[in-house]
C-alpha cells in the first residue's frame, strides 16, 4: 500500500532558464544616439551650428548641453592637457645664454649644434 502513496517532486529552476531583463525603450534610444554621435558627430556639430545661427534657439541649447556632457566625460583631457603643455612652456625663462655654435657633419651634411 506505501507504493501507491502519491510523493512531492520539487522542480529547481537552473540559473539560466531565468527570464533576461528587458531595458527600456529609453536605453535603446539612448545607445544608438551615441553611435550616431561617435560617427557623425562633426557634421552635426556643423548643422545645429548653422541651424543656430539661423535663429534656432533649440539648437543653440542642444549644442551646449553636448559642450558640457563632452566636458562632464572628459572627452576634451587631450585638448586641456595641450594647452597646459602650451603654457607651460609660454612660462618658462627665456634662454639668455650664447646660441650653439654650427658644425658641419660629413656623415650626414647637416648643421649641428654641438
Amino acid at each position: 500500500m506505501n507504493a501507491s502513496k502519491r510523493k512531492l517532486a520539487i522542480v529547481e529552476k537552473e540559473a539560466n532558464e531565468s527570464k533576461p531583463k528587458s531595458r527600456s525603450g529609453a536605453a535603446h534610444m539612448r545607445e544608438a544616439a551615441d553611435l550616431v554621435m561617435e560617427k557623425d558627430s562633426l557634421e552635426i556639430a556643423k548643422a545645429l551650428s548653422k541651424s543656430s545661427k539661423n535663429g534656432q534657439i533649440q539648437s543653440i541649447k542642444f549644442l551646449y548641453e553636448l559642450a558640457e556632457h563632452n566636458e562632464k566625460a572628459g572627452e576634451d583631457d587631450g585638448a586641456r592637457k595641450f594647452r597646459s603643455m602650451a603654457s607651460e612652456l609660454a612660462n618658462a625663462p627665456e634662454w639668455t645664454g650664447d646660441l650653439p655654435k654650427e658644425t658641419h657633419n660629413e656623415d650626414d651634411e647637416t648643421a649641428t649644434g654641438v
